[in-house]
């Protein structure tokens, strides 16, 4: 009898040590899907995309239901230049948090490099569709450009417009409103925008170089030079470089 009592007990003992080890497991799972992530996105700051997909798809097998490992996968894929398998994982992250509006902002930015432009542009527009969105710039700009492409340039300038409300000081929207009214032939609307970019951001090569060009068109020839060699001096090796290098021939 004391013997089958101190079997039972042993029974007891190992179902209650299995039950333990069950949640556990869990935890330590949690515990190392949370460390391959981090690890993963120190990878993608570093720019080491095999690294940072090998980690983050440690995270992802590891916690399969987190919306923030499927996000994180997809840009690293993205970044490595598998479109398709970053795709995957914004629609993946989507699903699981729909309010994760910065993965359809990204899932759109996939789609633009696959050149499907009404599923890019549905996607931008469910990014903006959370007024919790962090960064809207971000999804109006990318539609923005997408209008370019189109040659819908007028809607471009819709787009690029909002940036300058989210943002005023971004020099980025003022050369893009630029490029949007340039295409329109506003061109005196158009250098203005580009003369407020290199205001506040004067050393991007294409800032200078695209105002040069516009004040070469304007007849403003002094300006003009001045600009075409300030974009020169910036990035002699660049490509806008070289066009300035053909313009200031022109200029002679």
């Amino acid at each position: 009898m004391a013997s089958k009592a101190r079997d039972v007990a042993l029974v007891l003992a190992l179902g209650l040590l299995a039950a333990c080890a069950g949640p556990q497991s869990e935890v330590e799972k949690q515990e190392a899907a949370q460390t391959a992530y981090d690890i993963g996105l120190g990878a993608l700051a570093e720019g080491n995309m095999p690294k940072a997909i090998a980690e983050l798809r440690k995270a992802v097998e590891s916690s399969p239901n987190n919306a923030r490992y499927h996000h994180a996968l997809g840009n690293a894929y993205l970044r490595g230049g598998e479109t398709d398998q970053a795709i995957v994982e914004f629609r993946r992250a989507v699903e699981l948090d729909p309010r994760l509006a910065e993965a359809y902002n990204d899932l759109g930015a996939a789609y633009t490099r696959r050149e499907q432009w009404d599923r890019a542009i549905d996607a931008f527009r469910k990014a903006l569709a959370n007024p919790r969105y962090l960064s809207p710039e971000r999804a109006y700009t990318n539609l923005g450009n997408i209008y370019m492409v189109q040659g819908r340039y007028a809607m471009a300038a819709e787009e690029f417009r909002r940036v300058m409300d989210i943002v005023p000081q971004s020099p980025d929207g003022y050369f893009f409103l630029g490029r949007a009214l340039l295409a329109q032939g506003k061109t005196a609307e158009a250098k203005e925008q580009f003369e407020k970019a290199v205001r506040i951001d004067g050393t991007i090569p294409i800032f200078q170089l695209e105002l040069g060009k516009l004040q070469m068109q304007t007849g403003d020839r002094a300006q003009a030079r001045q600009h075409l060699q300030r974009a020169v001096d910036l990035n002699p090796a660049g490509p806008e470089a070289a066009e300035a290098r053909r313009r200031l021939q022109e200029l002679k």
